[in-house]
This record gives structure tokens, sequence and C-alpha cells, in this order.
């Protein structure tokens, strides 16, 4: 089902700009958390290589996939949020855990520079996968201020990374393309010009 979404979801970049889909696809990969987010940058990342687009080019679009991210990550911030209430209503009491316990742990948060810092690095980081720390920020609540901040920070060099990741690899494949078509041409020339000396040798040995 989720591989199908993604087929649907990539197939887009072939109708519409590439950064509305930049935005788009970075808003339902954030939700729909089984979609692979490097999947969506990296192509992204090609497709700007196709259309013959600079690597300068690829800084709108980080800033676009940052703001799309940004608002997915909203959705499931206060999905989580809600769900927190659910959770410490009916299980909390089994943990020993209440729903003021995980506010005031939520309140510690926001309240320095290092917890800045501690979040854009978490986004930035290409393993963490970025709906743990969406629906981790809504559990705990931390103020909406450092999430956003640190969500759309984090997110640009995340995607930046895979941005790049997918232009400069479709580059790299290109010019392997090159240089085999290239060497090919060489050995074909030297074939040629084996050919003829061999050719000119035998006619001559043979007056």
């Amino acid at each position: 089902m989720f591989s199908q979404l993604e087929t649907l979801l990539i197939s887009f970049i072939h109708t519409i700009p590439l950064e509305a889909f930049v935005f788009i696809a970075s808003i339902v990969e954030e939700i729909i958390a089984p979609i692979p987010s490097p999947t969506v940058m990296i192509i992204s990342g090609s497709f700007a290589e196709v259309q013959g687009r600079t690597v300068l080019a690829l800084i709108p679009l980080a800033l676009i996939g940052a703001v799309g991210k940004t608002c997915g990550g909203l959705v499931v911030y206060f999905i989580a949020d809600k769900l927190e209430h659910f959770l410490m209503g009916t299980f909390g009491k089994f943990f020993h855990v209440s729903h003021e316990d995980v506010q005031k742990l939520g309140d510690k948060l926001g309240n320095g520079v290092r917890d800045y810092f501690l979040l854009t690095f978490l986004r930035a980081l290409p393993i963490m996968p970025s709906v743990v720390v969406s629906a981790g920020s809504g559990i705990l609540k931390i103020p909406l201020r450092l999430f956003i901040v640190t969500t759309f920070l984090g997110t640009i060099i995340r995607d930046g990374i895979y941005l790049y990741t997918g232009y400069i690899g479709l580059q790299i494949f290109k010019d392997m393309l090159e240089g085999t078509s290239k060497i090919e041409t060489f050995i074909e020339v030297v074939i040629a010009i084996v050919v003829i000396i061999f050719l000119l040798y035998r006619r001559y040995a043979q007056k």
C-alpha cells in the first residue's frame, strides 16, 4: 500500500513544477511516515540536474522542502499532543506517569540555546526518522517556537544533503557514461589504425 503511495507521489514530479513537488511531497512524506524521506529529495536533486539547474538552485529547493516538512511536522505534533492525553489517561497509571509529569518534562525544554542546537542536530541527522522527532515533540509538548525553528533549520541541512546526493549522483553517472563513450571511441580508433596498418603491411609484403 505504502509503496503504491510512494510511486504515485513520485509520479507527480513529471506533471507539476519541481518546487511544487518538493513542497507537497515534503508534507506528505512527513505525515505518512512509511514513505522514505530520502527518496523524495534524492529524486528531486536528480531531476534538478536533468533540468540543467546549477548546484546553487538546490538551496531554494531545500528551503521549500523545509517549509513543507515543518507544515507536515506540525500536523504530527498536534496529533501526538492529543494522543498523549489519551495514552496518559488510559495507561499512565500503570507506569506511574501522569499527564502533569509529561508536561513538566516538556517545560524543561526550550529554555536555552542548547535545546535549539540539540533538536536542530536531531533534525539534520539523515539516519534519524523525522516523524519520531515530530511525534516526540508533540508528546512532550515542547514549545511551538522551539519545534518550528529547529524543524525548519535542521530540515534545510538534511534536505540539502539528500538533494546534493541526487544531483551529484546523476552527474557522476553521466560523467561515467561520457567517459565510457570516450574510451569506446578511443578503442575504435586504435582498432581502425591497427587494421589499416595490417592491410597496408599485407599489401606491400606481397609485392
